[in-house]
């Protein structure tokens, strides 16, 4: 619609500017739904950052370079790691209150038309001994350029009219031409008057919702009792519908220790698997907590819903910390029995900020599934141990997917300068693509540009 909007109104400056903001509160947009899908800011912020880096490179696409500009980008960065800001969208009650706001000005405004302007009063009117002098009604409107540049209106012409019977005439069709004029006039001033208040009162009790709930925020933890009452409703209500949603809504308190011992809580013990599967995703926000991470290792462990599993394993890739408890236990996932579960568990180590990878994630590297090889890859690329350079090695030379194989390139260059060895063979290698891979690996572990693969678990929503 922006597009279309510079098309039809090419000639107007504002609509280019219009269509610029449009696409800065996209890019804001697409930033918030990132977020609110399970992405965590500072890692979101960090794969950004990776792109804009590299995007003076060749192999970096061309649509990245929009969001490189400075001003546009800390404006984005600056956003997305506020850790007041909130990035869900806003309520049915707020977004009606703004269009109906919107659309009410738009229609007042729409229908008010320019009042007529008011005659010059001159002499000679009807019984006076000069003749009446009204201007002509052709030459009536904006002044031309010699009114603009002289400062005065003295160049209208003017018409003489001789009969008694005319200026009769046109003098009463002028007053009620005038009155009508008049009487539109303020009948529009008041709609407009009446509308902006409507809407200014609509948009102030939009407004005082969102103040009130950042003052909320802001006022400090123990001045918010709903992650109180959420837990109570997780713990005792008979509904599990009720539970899932009390659990969904404890994930925005769960580095506090109430709703962290809550989800723990429930994880544990709750009957219903989906409740379980919902507090073990809402555990992912913790921050590092003792008391989640316990809990997501033991469901991990011992649950009996795979489901429930599969998100405790990438929860704790989510919580993060370099806990060896956490490292074994997600160790231990890569050779169960479900696929998904060693997925999510390569994904969880990887995003685990660990320093030495597991001997079973290096092993995942002669994996019969390309996919888990992929995901073994990229989760030693994050992980940057030397230890995975002889695997790595082997992967390389024994692959014949060529995707693969730059996967296992970036692994390598992650690594550092005790990756050359591995890497100097590439440079006679007659595909031009890996040969400039490998050039790039030894210019440094990020010039091989970012890697955008793959994406958290999405944010689940309750029944």
């Amino acid at each position: 619609m922006g597009r279309l909007a510079c098309a039809v109104y090419w000639f107007h400056p504002l609509v280019w500017t219009a269509a610029k903001q449009l696409r800065s509160e996209s890019e804001r947009a697409c930033d918030d739904l990132a977020l609110s899908c399970g992405a965590r800011a500072t890692d979101y912020a960090e794969h950004l950052l990776d792109i804009v880096t590299s995007v003076r490179r060749d192999a970096t696409p061309s649509v990245a370079l929009a969001m490189a500009r400075r001003k546009e980008f800390e404006g984005r960065m600056l956003a997305i790691l506020d850790p007041e800001l909130r990035h869900s969208s806003p309520s049915r009650r707020q977004s009606a209150a703004l269009i109906g706001s919107l659309a009410l000005i738009s229609i007042v405004v729409g229908a008010a038309a320019p009042a007529r302007r008011a005659q010059e009063a001159t002499p000679g009117a009807v019984g006076s001994p000069q003749a009446q002098q009204v201007p002509n009604p052709v030459e009536k409107g904006y002044p031309d350029s010699r009114e603009i540049i002289g400062g005065s209106k003295t160049h209208t012409n003017m018409q003489t009219i001789t009969s008694q019977s005319q200026r009769t005439a046109t003098s009463v069709s002028d007053r009620m031409s005038q009155s009508v004029a008049d009487n539109v006039s303020t009948a529009v001033s008041s709609a407009i008057s009446s509308g902006v208040a409507i809407a200014s009162v609509a948009t102030s009790s939009a407004l005082r919702e969102l103040l009130t709930k950042r003052d909320i925020q802001k006022a400090g933890k123990d001045s918010d009792e709903r992650p109180i009452l959420l837990a109570r409703i997780l713990a005792n209500d008979p509904d599990l519908k009720l539970r899932r949603i009390a659990a969904w809504g404890l994930s925005e308190y769960a580095d506090r220790q109430v709703a962290a011992e809550a989800l723990a809580t429930a994880l544990r013990r709750d009957s219903d698997p989906s409740v379980r599967e919902m507090a073990a995703w809402a555990l992912a926000d913790a921050n590092r907590s003792s008391t989640a991470v316990d809990a997501l290792i033991a469901a991990l462990r011992g649950d009996a819903n795979i489901r429930v599993r599969e998100i405790s394993a990438w929860s704790l890739g989510q919580v993060g910390g370099r806990s060896s408890a956490v490292a074994d236990a997600l160790g231990t996932a890569l050779s169960d029995a479900n696929v998904g579960i060693r997925k999510r568990a390569a994904w969880a180590l990887g995003n685990a900020d660990l320093r030495q990878a597991p001997p079973a994630l290096i092993a995942l590297l002669r994996d019969r599934d390309p996919e888990m090889r992929e995901l073994a890859a990229w989760a030693l690329y994050q992980i940057e141990d030397p230890a995975s350079i002889p695997a790595l090695d082997a992967a390389l030379r024994s692959e014949t997917d060529k995707n693969l194989q730059i996967a296992y390139i970036k692994a390598l260059a992650a690594v550092g300068e005790k990756s050359v060895d591995a890497l100097k063979g590439l440079l006679e290698s007659k595909d031009p693509e890996i040969k400039s891979i490998a050039v790039r690996a030894l210019a440094g572990g990020h010039a091989t540009g970012p890697w955008p693969w793959p994406w958290p678990e999405p944010r689940p929503f309750p029944d």
